[in-house]
């Protein structure tokens, strides 16, 4: 039996709140022939070393860093419910004044050489130090960031499994600074053409033919002043048309950029969005893409309002990591169901 006091004492303990355990930041970096970059890992409190464990690569926009990101985005926090980990590089401003990645340049479309090579040694330096699966990898990006990863998706596909971008921009879609902002402004002239060039890039370097799709997911606001709207439809078409080519390496509209169905929403107190799903030929679900109305140049449902951060929209972060969920189990339809918090 407990004496008094030492009954008083376990119930007091009782009542206090468990403290749960939070995941951690690692730092490291990684060197290829075009330099090196820093980079910042989060390690979610679940993770075990023992299990193969997925991991997404989030690619900041121009004048951010890797915390900034975290904090728009609020990747970490779904990192932590879901279990996987999550490593922002960090650019340089040796090599962009603004801290942009260059994803106009064409050295940095290419793969095995600049900007490219460096991503792709960030994330075979988290596969050496930690336990990854292999093939639960993806990679996401804001602005140029989200251009960076589309082009990341395009030159190494054989390490990611699926790309998502918020107000990103189509592969190849600029090859200078003078075209990227008129990319930004109003799109390619030639859309149409940037499939091919996105499925030659994806097998380039490999030693056989991909064919496995390549899924996507687009975030874009109707109201962003500096990334056209227009830059969203012309991602998708060019998805579809990479992935098109790669269903058996013809132009054959077996995949096609008209969506199978358009879900409109509203998050309440907040913006109304359009939500477009694709499909492949065997009707699994392969790119989305989300229209928020009135979101501006910023990261949609992040937790905090402020530059790049609206809270009022749709929670990329979830939706992202849920469609790359139910894209690599590829014998999944999706799930066409009202979302979280929309009306």
């Amino acid at each position: 039996m407990f004496s008094k006091p030492v009954f008083l004492v376990f119930l007091i303990v009782m009542a206090l709140p468990i403290a749960t355990r939070a995941g951690n930041w690692a730092y490291g970096s990684a060197t290829a022939p075009a330099g090196s970059r820093n980079f910042a890992l989060w390690v979610p409190a679940g993770y075990d070393k023992q299990k193969a464990t997925p991991l997404v690569m989030m690619l900041h926009g121009c004048m951010q860093n890797p915390e900034d990101l975290a904090a728009i985005s609020g990747m970490n926090a779904v990192a932590e419910k879901q279990n996987f980990l999550v490593v922002y590089p960090e650019q340089i401003a040796d090599a962009n004044p603004l801290k942009c990645w260059n994803w106009f340049d064409p050295k940095n479309q290419i793969r095995g050489t600049g900007e490219p090579s460096l991503l792709a040694a960030i994330v075979e330096k988290v596969q050496s130090s930690h336990n990854v699966n292999v093939k639960k990898v993806y990679v996401v990006g804001i602005s140029a960031g989200g251009a960076m990863a589309v082009v990341m998706a395009a030159t190494y596909p054989d390490l990611f499994s699926g790309v998502g971008a918020s107000a990103g921009l189509a592969f190849k879609s600029a090859t200078s600074v003078e075209s990227g902002l008129a990319a930004m402004k109003q799109g390619n002239p030639n859309p149409q053409q940037l499939g091919l060039l996105a499925y030659t890039a994806m097998n380039d370097g490999l030693r056989v033919r991909r064919k496995k799709l390549l899924p996507l997911i687009v975030f874009q606001g109707s109201a962003d002043p500096y990334v056209n709207p227009l830059n969203a439809d012309q991602l998708i078409t060019q998805w579809a048309g990479a992935n098109d080519y790669l269903d058996d390496g013809k132009d054959n509209q077996r995949v096609k950029a008209q969506p199978v169905e358009t879900i409109e929403g509203n998050i309440p107190g907040g913006y109304s969005y359009a939500r477009s799903i694709y499909h492949d030929r065997a009707g699994r679900l392969v790119m989305e893409k989300w229209i928020v109305k009135g979101l501006a140049h910023a990261w949609s449902g992040s937790p905090t309002a402020g530059p790049f951060a609206d809270p009022k929209g749709p929670n990329a972060s979830e939706e992202m990591w849920r469609f790359f969920s139910e894209t690599t189990e590829r014998g999944r339809k999706p799930k066409v169901t009202k979302r979280k918090g929309a009306e």
